[in-house]
């Protein structure tokens, strides 16, 4: 039986003016002449690419395609709807990524342009993709990664604990919200150090060295009391729980910033509120 999203050989068995039928023995497939990746003869065999036309019928192409339904690939986000982001898998129709596959926050979505590892998923007359997880990354991985030294990685899932993300040889790693400073979203490139891995997991950091974070923390810091009128509710004596759940940093990381901050007399305290000085 055909199923969208995959290669099956079929046997070319008449020109039309639109293009090339396709047959398997059992269904009859059109391939339009500008989906095919050379000229082919009637009766000659084929290796085609299978999926749906705008009108949710079969169609396919022998010209490459980057993701199948049972091999990932990153690509090019080109549009973003209310319903979700469309993606470049290199045939005549971009496939959706509904909005049920990614964060609830639209902020939390890829930006057009930026590369999404996806894998394609076939549904009634469509043909969606979402984006890969820790499962399909074990599958399709062609690389590994050394602890304590640092990769490019793409941010392909967020959940409660922390985010997840996927090296160009498909390599998933865990990073904890702890180890994160600000806001990430899905499909944002990353530099991330390898922090421990064993038999089942990779996990890994997206804090920098601590010389360089002390100054991305406070920075941080300065961010929110801009966005919030100058004040915040927080201060050295805050709860360690507080200032992870508003900063996704330690209390330690925190106070090492705030004092810093402090001492450069760039923020002032008073009955548990502090306040930027201006």
């Amino acid at each position: 039986m055909i199923e969208a999203g995959k290669f099956y050989k079929f046997k070319i068995t008449r020109k039309t003016d639109l293009g090339y039928m396709l047959n398997d023995g059992e269904v009859e497939i059109l391939m339009h002449y500008r989906q095919a990746a050379r000229e082919y003869e009637v009766n000659e065999m084929v290796s085609a690419f299978v999926y749906f036309d705008n009108k949710g019928r079969f169609c396919a192409q022998t010209k490459d395609v980057l993701a199948t339904s049972f091999k990932p690939a990153f690509c090019e986000v080109v549009e973003v709807r209310d319903e979700g982001l469309f993606v470049d898998i290199h045939t005549s129709k971009d496939v959706l990524v509904s909005s049920d596959s990614l964060p609830y926050k639209r902020e939390s979505w890829p930006l057009v342009g930026e590369m999404l590892p996806i894998i394609l998923k076939p549904k009634k007359n469509s043909l969606v993709a979402r984006p890969v997880n820790k499962e399909i990354c074990l599958k399709a991985k062609t690389g590994d990664v050394i602890e304590n030294m640092t990769y490019d990685a793409t941010i392909c899932l967020t959940n409660k604990g922390g985010y997840g993300l996927v090296t160009k040889d498909f390599v998933f790693i865990f990073v904890p919200y702890i180890m994160a400073r600000g806001k990430h979203r899905i499909g944002e490139l990353v530099k991330v150090k390898i922090t421990k891995i064993t038999d089942t997991d990779v996990y890994g950091t997206l804090i920098e060295v601590k010389e360089k974070q002390m100054v991305t923390d406070e920075e941080i810091l300065i961010n929110y009391l801009n966005d919030h009128g100058g004040e915040m509710p927080f201060t050295a004596k805050s709860s360690a729980e507080e200032i992870e759940k508003a900063f996704r940093m330690s209390r330690k990381a925190f106070k090492r910033a705030y004092g810093e901050l402090y001492r450069e007399r760039k923020i002032d305290f008073e009955d548990n509120i502090t306040r930027l000085v201006k």
